[in-house]
Protein backbone atom coordinates (compact mmCIF):
# COMPACT_ATOMS: atom_id res chain seq x y z
CA UNK A 1 0.00 0.00 0.00
CA UNK A 2 1.60 3.31 -1.05
CA UNK A 3 1.51 6.41 1.10
CA UNK A 4 -1.25 8.14 -0.92
CA UNK A 5 -3.67 5.24 -0.51
CA UNK A 6 -2.83 5.03 3.19
CA UNK A 7 -3.56 8.74 3.74
CA UNK A 8 -6.90 8.38 1.94
CA UNK A 9 -7.75 5.45 4.22
CA UNK A 10 -6.59 7.48 7.22
CA UNK A 11 -8.72 10.53 6.44
CA UNK A 12 -11.88 8.70 5.36
CA UNK A 13 -13.49 8.74 8.85
CA UNK A 14 -13.30 12.57 8.95
CA UNK A 15 -15.08 12.84 5.63
CA UNK A 16 -17.92 10.35 6.07
CA UNK A 17 -18.79 10.89 9.74
CA UNK A 18 -20.62 13.62 11.60
CA UNK A 19 -22.03 13.97 15.11
CA UNK A 20 -25.45 15.24 16.15
CA UNK A 21 -27.90 14.46 18.95
CA UNK A 22 -27.43 12.80 22.36
CA UNK A 23 -24.51 10.67 23.52
CA UNK A 24 -24.78 6.88 23.17
CA UNK A 25 -22.64 3.73 22.65
CA UNK A 26 -20.59 4.34 25.80
CA UNK A 27 -19.67 0.63 25.87
CA UNK A 28 -17.15 1.33 23.10
CA UNK A 29 -14.87 2.82 25.80
CA UNK A 30 -14.72 -0.43 27.79
CA UNK A 31 -11.14 -1.66 28.07
CA UNK A 32 -10.33 -5.31 27.30
CA UNK A 33 -6.58 -5.05 27.95
CA UNK A 34 -5.46 -6.34 31.35
CA UNK A 35 -2.22 -4.42 31.03
CA UNK A 36 -4.03 -1.18 30.27
CA UNK A 37 -6.54 -1.62 33.10
CA UNK A 38 -3.73 -2.44 35.53
CA UNK A 39 -2.17 0.91 34.61
CA UNK A 40 -5.31 2.96 35.14
CA UNK A 41 -6.96 2.37 31.76
CA UNK A 42 -6.60 4.06 28.36
CA UNK A 43 -2.92 3.11 28.03
CA UNK A 44 -1.96 4.44 24.58
CA UNK A 45 1.78 5.12 24.48
CA UNK A 46 3.74 1.86 24.75
CA UNK A 47 5.27 0.68 21.49
CA UNK A 48 5.96 -3.07 21.70
CA UNK A 49 4.15 -6.28 20.71
CA UNK A 50 1.02 -5.89 22.85
CA UNK A 51 -1.85 -6.41 20.38
CA UNK A 52 -4.51 -5.64 23.01
CA UNK A 53 -3.27 -2.05 23.14
CA UNK A 54 -3.23 -1.89 19.35
CA UNK A 55 -6.94 -2.65 19.39
CA UNK A 56 -7.59 0.95 20.42
CA UNK A 57 -4.36 2.57 19.19
CA UNK A 58 -3.71 1.42 15.59
CA UNK A 59 -0.54 3.48 15.17
CA UNK A 60 1.37 1.12 17.51
CA UNK A 61 0.78 -1.79 15.13
CA UNK A 62 4.23 -2.96 13.98
CA UNK A 63 6.05 -5.94 12.48
CA UNK A 64 6.76 -7.46 15.91
CA UNK A 65 3.05 -8.29 16.09
CA UNK A 66 3.21 -10.69 13.16
CA UNK A 67 0.86 -13.67 13.65
CA UNK A 68 -0.10 -12.75 17.20
CA UNK A 69 -3.31 -14.17 18.62
CA UNK A 70 -5.03 -12.91 21.76
CA UNK A 71 -8.01 -13.73 23.97
CA UNK A 72 -9.45 -11.65 26.79
CA UNK A 73 -12.01 -12.28 29.50
CA UNK A 74 -13.34 -9.59 31.83
CA UNK A 75 -15.23 -10.49 34.99
CA UNK A 76 -17.20 -7.27 35.33
CA UNK A 77 -19.75 -6.30 37.97
CA UNK A 78 -22.66 -8.59 38.87
CA UNK A 79 -23.26 -11.12 36.08
CA UNK A 80 -21.83 -8.87 33.33
CA UNK A 81 -19.13 -10.66 31.33
CA UNK A 82 -16.98 -9.43 28.47
CA UNK A 83 -14.76 -11.24 26.00
CA UNK A 84 -12.43 -10.32 23.16
CA UNK A 85 -10.56 -12.01 20.30
CA UNK A 86 -7.71 -10.45 18.26
CA UNK A 87 -5.36 -11.45 15.49
CA UNK A 88 -2.58 -9.38 13.88
CA UNK A 89 -0.50 -9.91 10.75
CA UNK A 90 2.54 -8.07 9.48
CA UNK A 91 2.67 -6.90 5.86
CA UNK A 92 6.40 -6.26 6.21
CA UNK A 93 7.23 -2.93 4.52
CA UNK A 94 3.52 -2.16 4.08
CA UNK A 95 2.69 -2.07 7.77
CA UNK A 96 0.58 -4.34 9.96
CA UNK A 97 -3.14 -5.04 10.35
CA UNK A 98 -5.36 -6.50 13.02
CA UNK A 99 -8.87 -7.91 13.20
CA UNK A 100 -10.84 -8.14 16.43
CA UNK A 101 -14.18 -8.98 17.97
CA UNK A 102 -15.46 -7.71 21.33
CA UNK A 103 -18.59 -8.86 23.09
CA UNK A 104 -20.31 -7.66 26.25
CA UNK A 105 -23.22 -9.58 27.79
CA UNK A 106 -25.24 -7.86 30.51
CA UNK A 107 -27.15 -10.99 31.57
CA UNK A 108 -30.87 -11.74 31.72
CA UNK A 109 -33.58 -9.30 32.76
CA UNK A 110 -37.19 -9.77 33.79
CA UNK A 111 -39.82 -7.88 31.85
CA UNK A 112 -42.82 -6.53 33.76
CA UNK A 113 -46.01 -4.76 32.73
CA UNK A 114 -47.26 -1.42 34.08
CA UNK A 115 -48.74 -3.10 37.17
CA UNK A 116 -45.51 -4.90 38.08
CA UNK A 117 -46.55 -8.37 36.93
CA UNK A 118 -43.64 -10.39 35.53
CA UNK A 119 -43.91 -11.18 31.87
CA UNK A 120 -40.95 -12.53 29.92
CA UNK A 121 -37.18 -12.52 30.31
CA UNK A 122 -34.86 -10.80 27.86
CA UNK A 123 -31.14 -10.12 27.53
CA UNK A 124 -28.94 -7.21 26.52
CA UNK A 125 -25.59 -7.27 24.75
CA UNK A 126 -23.14 -5.24 22.67
CA UNK A 127 -20.66 -6.36 20.02
CA UNK A 128 -17.83 -4.67 18.15
CA UNK A 129 -16.22 -5.88 14.91
CA UNK A 130 -13.00 -4.08 13.98
CA UNK A 131 -10.25 -3.87 11.40
CA UNK A 132 -7.13 -1.81 12.09
CA UNK A 133 -4.11 -0.85 10.05
CA UNK A 134 -0.87 0.91 10.96
CA UNK A 135 2.40 1.65 9.25
CA UNK A 136 5.55 3.66 9.98
CA UNK A 137 6.24 6.88 8.08
CA UNK A 138 9.89 6.72 9.11
CA UNK A 139 11.99 5.12 11.86
CA UNK A 140 10.30 7.18 14.61
CA UNK A 141 6.78 8.13 13.51
CA UNK A 142 3.89 5.84 12.67
CA UNK A 143 0.23 6.40 11.78
CA UNK A 144 -2.77 4.14 12.16
CA UNK A 145 -6.52 3.93 11.71
CA UNK A 146 -9.19 1.39 12.52
CA UNK A 147 -12.80 0.96 11.45
CA UNK A 148 -15.28 -0.53 13.91
CA UNK A 149 -18.86 -1.66 13.48
CA UNK A 150 -20.90 -1.49 16.69
CA UNK A 151 -24.01 -3.60 17.21
CA UNK A 152 -26.18 -3.02 20.27
CA UNK A 153 -29.19 -5.16 21.29
CA UNK A 154 -31.37 -4.31 24.30
CA UNK A 155 -34.57 -6.37 24.38
CA UNK A 156 -36.40 -5.41 21.15
CA UNK A 157 -34.25 -2.32 20.58
CA UNK A 158 -31.27 -2.42 18.24
CA UNK A 159 -28.75 0.19 17.16
CA UNK A 160 -25.76 0.24 14.81
CA UNK A 161 -22.85 2.63 14.50
CA UNK A 162 -19.62 2.90 12.55
CA UNK A 163 -16.63 4.37 14.37
CA UNK A 164 -12.95 4.94 13.83
CA UNK A 165 -9.85 5.62 15.90
CA UNK A 166 -7.06 7.63 14.25
CA UNK A 167 -3.68 7.88 15.96
CA UNK A 168 -0.09 8.97 15.51
CA UNK A 169 2.82 7.60 17.57
CA UNK A 170 6.34 8.92 18.04
CA UNK A 171 8.82 6.29 19.25
CA UNK A 172 12.43 7.09 20.13
CA UNK A 173 14.18 3.78 20.73
CA UNK A 174 17.42 5.39 21.94
CA UNK A 175 15.65 7.37 24.68
CA UNK A 176 12.95 4.73 25.32
CA UNK A 177 10.37 7.48 24.87
CA UNK A 178 6.94 7.09 23.28
CA UNK A 179 4.16 9.63 22.73
CA UNK A 180 0.78 9.07 21.09
CA UNK A 181 -2.00 11.35 19.94
CA UNK A 182 -5.32 9.54 19.62
CA UNK A 183 -8.57 10.77 18.10
CA UNK A 184 -11.03 8.28 19.54
CA UNK A 185 -14.54 7.33 18.41
CA UNK A 186 -14.88 9.42 15.29
CA UNK A 187 -18.15 8.20 13.85
CA UNK A 188 -21.86 8.19 13.38
CA UNK A 189 -24.88 6.20 14.37
CA UNK A 190 -26.36 4.47 11.31
CA UNK A 191 -29.35 2.92 13.08
CA UNK A 192 -30.87 4.31 16.27
CA UNK A 193 -32.73 2.57 19.09
CA UNK A 194 -35.69 4.85 18.50
CA UNK A 195 -36.46 7.77 16.21
CA UNK A 196 -33.98 9.95 18.12
CA UNK A 197 -30.48 10.02 16.64
CA UNK A 198 -27.61 10.03 19.14
CA UNK A 199 -23.90 10.82 18.88
CA UNK A 200 -20.96 8.65 19.90
CA UNK A 201 -18.53 9.53 22.75
CA UNK A 202 -15.74 11.24 20.80
CA UNK A 203 -12.62 12.32 22.65
CA UNK A 204 -8.99 13.33 22.12
CA UNK A 205 -6.23 11.66 24.14
CA UNK A 206 -2.50 12.30 24.52
CA UNK A 207 -0.13 9.82 26.14
CA UNK A 208 3.54 9.70 27.06
CA UNK A 209 5.64 6.87 28.45
CA UNK A 210 9.33 6.54 29.19
CA UNK A 211 11.55 3.76 30.43
CA UNK A 212 14.14 4.89 32.96
CA UNK A 213 17.81 4.50 32.09
CA UNK A 214 19.04 2.90 35.30
CA UNK A 215 15.90 1.22 36.63
CA UNK A 216 13.68 -1.45 34.98
CA UNK A 217 10.72 0.92 35.34
CA UNK A 218 8.48 2.55 32.78
CA UNK A 219 6.12 5.37 33.73
CA UNK A 220 3.12 6.58 31.76
CA UNK A 221 1.00 9.73 31.75
CA UNK A 222 -2.28 9.84 29.83
CA UNK A 223 -4.39 12.97 29.30
CA UNK A 224 -8.02 12.27 28.40
CA UNK A 225 -10.90 14.34 27.00
CA UNK A 226 -8.62 17.09 25.70
CA UNK A 227 -11.54 18.29 23.57
CA UNK A 228 -13.57 19.19 26.68
CA UNK A 229 -12.28 20.89 29.83
CA UNK A 230 -15.05 20.22 32.36
CA UNK A 231 -15.79 16.48 32.50
CA UNK A 232 -17.26 16.47 35.98
CA UNK A 233 -20.68 14.94 36.62
CA UNK A 234 -23.65 16.46 38.41
CA UNK A 235 -23.98 13.47 40.71
CA UNK A 236 -20.36 13.79 41.87
CA UNK A 237 -20.61 17.42 43.00
CA UNK A 238 -20.15 18.00 46.72
CA UNK A 239 -23.52 18.83 48.29
CA UNK A 240 -24.19 20.40 51.66
CA UNK A 241 -27.14 21.78 53.61
CA UNK A 242 -27.30 25.54 54.09
CA UNK A 243 -27.83 26.09 57.83
CA UNK A 244 -29.66 29.34 57.22
CA UNK A 245 -32.09 28.28 54.50
CA UNK A 246 -32.14 24.51 55.12
CA UNK A 247 -31.79 23.91 51.39
CA UNK A 248 -29.31 21.59 49.70
CA UNK A 249 -26.60 23.50 47.85
CA UNK A 250 -23.64 22.39 45.75
CA UNK A 251 -20.03 23.38 46.21
CA UNK A 252 -18.37 24.23 42.91
CA UNK A 253 -15.40 22.08 41.97
CA UNK A 254 -11.97 23.71 41.97
CA UNK A 255 -10.07 24.26 38.73
CA UNK A 256 -7.23 22.04 39.96
CA UNK A 257 -9.60 19.13 40.57
CA UNK A 258 -11.27 19.63 37.20
CA UNK A 259 -7.85 19.48 35.52
CA UNK A 260 -6.80 16.35 37.42
CA UNK A 261 -9.88 14.52 36.11
CA UNK A 262 -8.09 14.34 32.75
CA UNK A 263 -4.98 12.61 34.16
CA UNK A 264 -4.08 8.93 34.52
CA UNK A 265 -0.72 8.05 36.13
CA UNK A 266 0.87 4.59 36.03
CA UNK A 267 4.06 2.58 36.12
CA UNK A 268 5.34 -0.82 35.00
CA UNK A 269 8.23 -2.66 36.63
CA UNK A 270 10.09 -5.08 34.33
CA UNK A 271 11.54 -7.94 36.37
CA UNK A 272 13.69 -10.86 35.18
CA UNK A 273 14.35 -9.46 31.69
CA UNK A 274 10.87 -9.32 30.12
CA UNK A 275 9.59 -12.42 31.90
CA UNK A 276 7.69 -10.83 34.77
CA UNK A 277 5.97 -7.44 34.93
CA UNK A 278 4.33 -5.65 37.85
CA UNK A 279 1.94 -2.81 36.95
CA UNK A 280 0.02 -0.18 38.88
CA UNK A 281 -2.01 2.90 38.09
CA UNK A 282 -4.23 5.66 39.41
CA UNK A 283 -7.22 7.16 37.59
CA UNK A 284 -8.30 10.54 39.00
CA UNK A 285 -11.63 10.58 37.16
CA UNK A 286 -12.73 7.24 38.62
CA UNK A 287 -11.56 8.31 42.06
CA UNK A 288 -13.52 11.57 42.05
CA UNK A 289 -16.67 10.05 40.56
CA UNK A 290 -16.97 6.78 42.46
CA UNK A 291 -15.93 7.45 46.06
CA UNK A 292 -18.40 8.23 48.84
CA UNK A 293 -17.78 10.83 51.52
CA UNK A 294 -17.74 8.37 54.40
CA UNK A 295 -15.23 5.94 52.89
CA UNK A 296 -13.01 6.25 49.83
CA UNK A 297 -11.13 2.94 49.96
CA UNK A 298 -8.92 2.08 47.00
CA UNK A 299 -11.29 3.45 44.36
CA UNK A 300 -9.31 4.66 41.36
CA UNK A 301 -6.31 2.42 42.02
CA UNK A 302 -5.47 -0.65 39.96
CA UNK A 303 -2.69 -3.20 39.71
CA UNK A 304 -1.70 -6.20 37.62
CA UNK A 305 0.94 -8.72 36.67
CA UNK A 306 2.18 -10.07 33.37
CA UNK A 307 4.39 -13.09 32.76
CA UNK A 308 5.83 -15.06 29.89
CA UNK A 309 5.49 -18.80 30.31
CA UNK A 310 6.99 -20.88 27.51
CA UNK A 311 5.36 -19.55 24.33
CA UNK A 312 2.40 -17.84 25.98
CA UNK A 313 2.03 -14.51 27.76
CA UNK A 314 -0.47 -14.09 30.59
CA UNK A 315 -1.75 -10.78 31.94
CA UNK A 316 -4.04 -10.21 34.89
CA UNK A 317 -5.39 -6.98 36.39
CA UNK A 318 -7.63 -6.03 39.29
CA UNK A 319 -9.23 -2.60 39.14
CA UNK A 320 -11.13 -0.82 41.90
CA UNK A 321 -13.80 1.05 39.93
CA UNK A 322 -16.20 1.27 42.88
CA UNK A 323 -16.55 0.28 46.51
CA UNK A 324 -19.14 -2.32 45.53
CA UNK A 325 -16.58 -4.54 43.81
CA UNK A 326 -13.46 -5.02 41.72
CA UNK A 327 -13.04 -5.82 38.04
CA UNK A 328 -10.83 -8.80 37.12
CA UNK A 329 -9.37 -9.02 33.61
CA UNK A 330 -7.44 -11.90 32.05
CA UNK A 331 -5.46 -11.81 28.76
CA UNK A 332 -3.69 -14.60 26.91
CA UNK A 333 -1.49 -13.89 23.87
CA UNK A 334 0.81 -16.01 21.78
CA UNK A 335 2.74 -15.87 18.54
CA UNK A 336 1.50 -18.56 16.16
CA UNK A 337 4.85 -18.64 14.35
CA UNK A 338 6.44 -20.17 17.47
CA UNK A 339 4.20 -23.18 16.88
CA UNK A 340 5.25 -23.44 13.24
CA UNK A 341 2.03 -21.83 11.94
Amino acid sequence: MNIRLFLIFLLTPFVVCSQNGNNSFSFVNLDFSARSLAMGGNLISIYDNDIFMAQSVPSILNNRMDKYLGFSFVDYFSDINMGSFLYSKSLEKNGCFTISFNSCSYGDFISTDETGNQDLTFNASDQTYAFGYGRPLNDKISLGVNIRLLNSNYESYQALAILSNVSSTYFNREKSLTTTLLLKNIGKQIKSYTSIEEIVPFEVQLGLSKKLDHLPLRYSIVLRHLNKFDISNDYSLNSFTNNETGEIEYRKESIAKTMLRHVILSGELDLFKNNLFIQGGFNFQKRFDMIIDSFAGMVGFSFGVGMNVSKIRFNYSRSAFHLSGKVNTFNITTNLSTFGL
